[in-house]
């Protein structure tokens, strides 16, 4: 494995980038609505990437939770996603959420977006613009140029199960021009506390929303099911599923949608 440069500047850390048990209920969708023919609407994507550990990440974390509550308010068709790094966890606290899969799918940005390294908090949105994820000027901007651009393809249909004792099924059906993409399907968690005992934010409490669980990515084909791992799965109530298009080529997402339990 080849060796990672780490330091800490004003609590943000640097990499160098190398490359339940659930009773059954049936799962509402967000509707993707076709505007015209080949044109879908506009959607945003948001990635952040976080670390209970960073103590920078709280004022992204809060950021993500309003931008999520806003877009509830408003129907806009904002999906919001927190990806927690592992690479800060031997730096006192390891971060429960947290995993190297996360750290790597950090990295394909940084080798994408040719800027050779990854940093916490950090947002991508739709695949394509990145910036630091506290910024929320920066973050305005951005959902505006991805809300005012249509998109390519979208979601059909979207459902899903959780039943006693099996894994959570999803399954789904596409339209549209998502030739060259895959579709990545996150199980995330709506909303995780978690009281910090040690490194830089210990002795605090973090609340964290839309946290990933679980992501499982795949080459995009007119429709089809995917299973998620019975563990870990959050508590009953707490789960959604975000499915979102990414074109291999470029990682730009082109189309988006979520469902929630009811």
């Amino acid at each position: 494995m080849k060796k990672m440069l780490l330091f800490a500047i004003s609590g943000v850390l640097i990499i160098s980038a190398v490359a339940f048990k659930c009773s059954e209920k049936e799962v509402k969708m967000d509707d993707n609505k076709s505007i015209s023919v080949g044109q879908f609407e506009p959607v945003a994507v948001i990635e952040l990437f976080t670390s209970q550990g960073c103590s920078s990440c709280p004022p992204a974390d809060h950021l993500l939770a309003q931008t999520i509550n806003e877009a509830k308010k408003k129907g806009t068709k904002i999906f919001a996603l927190s990806f927690h790094v592992d690479y800060w966890n031997r730096l006192g606290w390891a971060d429960p959420f947290s995993t190297k899969e996360y750290s790597e799918r950090q990295s394909e940005y940084a080798s994408q977006m040719q800027h050779g390294s990854v940093y916490t908090p950090q947002m991508v949105v739709n695949g394509s613009t990145e910036f630091v994820g506290s910024d929320g000027s920066r973050l305005q901007k951005a959902l505006s140029a991805s809300l005012n651009t249509k998109t390519e393809a979208g979601f059909k249909t979207l459902t899903a199960t959780l039943q006693n004792n099996e894994a959570p099924k999803v399954k789904f059906s596409l339209e549209g021009d998502y030739k060259g993409c895959k579709i990545n399907f996150a199980l995330v968690a709506l909303s995780e506390t978690t009281s910090i005992k040690r490194g830089e934010n210990g002795g605090i409490t973090l609340t964290n929303e839309n946290v990933v669980r679980q992501f499982i990515s795949k080459t995009a084909m007119p429709d089809g099911e995917i299973n998620f791992s019975e563990k870990p799965l959050p508590v009953n109530g707490n789960v959604a599923i975000i499915a979102y298009l990414q074109r291999s080529s470029d990682m730009k997402i082109i189309g988006a949608s979520m469902a929630t339990l009811l």
